[in-house]
């Protein structure tokens, strides 16, 4: 358990005593963002939890608490509603407002919870623009940097900005600065994918972290430039990975890949984190390059490695 861990579950037990209702949310992105704001629209003095979905899949504290809802995350095992649009994520709670033909959680979120009004509907708008990565609006791409940089006590001062003011909540200047945070790391992004060439299915390894770094903004990004498939590996530590995919869905299926990885999403954006042996970290790489040429039928793996030390970033091509 770490310390974010612990604040979480103090917060519950507090929240349990005073009989305020308790949702848990994704804590990766603006569906996760917006439904937290959803329901703190339903429930203005309810709790608002976040955690990423490995957590919720393999983490005994998520599992133990009852949930009052659950949104765009696997079933944490006690859950009175649930609002998910996920393929990979099985259904579990006393309600499911679940349709894997949806396009955002927030949507079928708003749906459960009974929210009709235009504050509640714009965000499930901006919700399905960054959700489908088709993001058209100057809001949704706020929403997106906002929910991207922000850390954790600003994420939950973020849904409750939401809740009570909607979109307009970006027009708070603190809410500004989190945005700004996320257009400079997306400068740093877009110098990254410019070097990186461009294939049908581009395949990244990052062995280490790079600043504030967004990578599912970088698989968008390579899409855009013509890659139908984007496999991104991270190297969190000596012995975690964080992998990332996005692909288009009538050529490729990232679920695949990352049910393949212990985690889910969608055949278009999907992810997974998972540990590598204590004595053998380097099979973390090795599982990733396995993995990807099972799933993908392939003899030889055309892998970028992205290079970050004092002298820049760069990058290097490797046959494996």
């Amino acid at each position: 358990m770490d310390l974010e861990d612990l604040r979480a579950l103090m917060s519950v037990i507090k929240a349990k005593l005073m009989n305020r209702p308790i949702a848990l949310c994704d804590i990766g992105d603006a569906d996760g963002l917006t439904s937290a704001a959803l329901f703190l629209m339903k429930y203005p003095n309810g709790l608002i939890v976040f955690a990423p979905p490995s957590k919720v899949q393999k983490g005994w504290l998520y599992r133990v608490i009852e949930w009052d809802f659950v949104a765009d995350l696997p079933c944490p095992g006690k859950a009175v509603a649930r609002a998910d649009h996920h393929r990979t994520n099985k259904p579990c709670a006393q309600f499911e407002y679940y349709d894997p033909e949806a396009p955002c959680s927030a949507y079928m979120a708003a749906k459960g919870l009974n929210l009709n009004d235009s504050k509640a509907q714009d965000l499930v708008k901006v919700a399905i623009e960054t959700d489908t990565a088709n993001i058209a609006s100057k809001e949704a791409e706020e929403i997106d940097m906002a929910a991207r940089f922000s850390n954790y006590s600003e994420k939950v001062k973020l849904a409750k900005a939401l809740a009570r003011e909607g979109l307009m909540a970006l027009n708070e200047p603190w809410v500004k600065d989190i945005v700004e945070r996320g257009y400079r790391a997306k400068e740093l992004m877009l110098k990254i994918a410019d070097q990186i060439p461009i294939d049908n299915v581009v395949n990244v390894y990052f062995s280490r972290r790079v600043g504030s770094l967004s990578y599912r903004q970088l698989t968008i990004e390579l899409q855009k430039r013509g890659a139908s498939m984007v496999n991104i590996l991270v190297k969190l530590n000596s012995r975690t990975f964080r992998y990332y995919c996005g692909a288009d869905k009538s050529k490729f299926d990232c679920t695949r890949v990352a049910s393949a990885l212990g985690g889910g999403g969608h055949p278009y954006a999907a992810g997974a984190q998972y540990k590598a042996p204590l004595l053998k970290p380097s099979q973390g790489l090795e599982v990733f390059v396995r993995v990807l040429k099972d799933k993908l039928n392939m003899d030889k793996l055309s892998l970028i490695e992205v290079l970050n030390d004092a002298s820049g970033v760069g990058i290097r091509r490797l046959q494996l």
